[in-house]
């Protein structure tokens, strides 16, 4: 697949995130991509990826310690440049999480980070690991509201509702939660896109046009 034109993706590579595989599906989906491990590295970006792997707490230190936050806020808060958080760099832009004790979040979208529900009587597994249907409520990209695609889960929380932003897309496991958020230039989703086949490449291209 040929180069999206002049697209360059900056991965924020803050140890919390499997860089790889989310470099590996931006290309190809027809991204160019770069690393991003301090904050100059932005200046050859033209779309950021927030990644993260892991527990809430552990994510949120390592981003704070990595010195990037300062860059990545400006990025995405002051020049309002397109971000892109997947999995655990969705759930740092709330407010705050519950796993593992109450830990603060960036606050970029509100609303909290809970534990999935698993009803009584029900077969519903936690985490949540696999294919879900995303039902879209809003328009975005190659995506319109009522389409239902499937994309792949790996998570045990979820943020329900943003205060911030609008909820574009929610799937239900257990209870129903936000799968796709946004705010102006910030896009955030709680499945994995690069796991995804091709509605994960659909959600990078439609990134990439933002």
């Amino acid at each position: 697949m040929s180069a999206a034109t002049g697209v360059t993706v900056g991965i924020i590579d803050y140890q919390s995130g499997n860089i790889r595989s989310v470099a590996n599906a931006v290309e190809h989906a027809g991204g160019a991509v770069t690393a991003v491990r301090q904050g100059k590295d932005l200046d050859a970006c033209t779309h950021v990826i927030l990644p993260g792997v892991g527990a809430f707490g552990f994510c949120a230190e390592r981003l704070r310690s990595s010195g990037l936050l300062p860059a990545l806020e400006r990025w995405a808060l002051e020049e309002k440049k397109p971000l892109l958080g997947i999995c655990v760099g969705m759930q740092l832009m709330a407010d705050y999480s519950t796993e593992q004790g109450k830990h603060a979040g960036l606050g970029w979208f509100g609303g909290a980070v809970t534990r999935l529900d698993k009803p009584s009587g029900s077969d519903v597994r936690i985490p949540h690991v696999g294919w879900n249907e995303v039902a879209f409520r809003e328009p975005f990209g190659q995506f319109r509201p009522g389409d239902q695609p499937n994309f792949y889960f790996d998570h045990s929380f979820a943020l329900d509702t943003p205060t911030l932003g609008k909820q574009v897309g929610a799937c239900e496991h257990g209870r129903v939660f936000s799968a796709i958020v946004t705010r102006d230039n910030i896009v955030a989703v709680q499945f994995h896109p690069e796991k995804s086949q091709t509605a994960g490449m659909r959600l990078l291209q439609s990134f990439f046009a933002t």
